[in-house]
């Protein structure tokens, strides 16, 4: 599942195939705001911008379904994308 947070931030939830899928819950979702929004992300988030990049915020969980990582990167923008 995949969610657009604000202009150039996504959230991504990534679940193994054999998962049955879900929403991620409210809470999860807020978690990733505060992420993005954190005095620590901002100069990221910055840079990113920049060159152009979105940031994309991906959890991935485990089988039994718990958040297991997340992970941070500059992606390409994609078609359409503003920020």
């Amino acid at each position: 599942m995949e969610t657009q947070y604000k202009p150039g931030i996504t959230f991504r939830f990534r679940r193994s195939k054999n998962t049955a899928g879900r929403n991620p819950s409210r809470a999860m979702t807020e978690a990733l705001r505060h992420l993005a929004e954190s005095e620590e992300m901002k100069p990221f988030v910055s840079s990113a911008h920049a060159i152009r990049r979105d940031v994309v915020l991906e959890v991935f969980h485990s089988s039994d379904g718990h958040p297991l990582l997340i992970h941070i990167a500059a992606a390409p923008r994609r078609q359409g994308s503003h920020g």
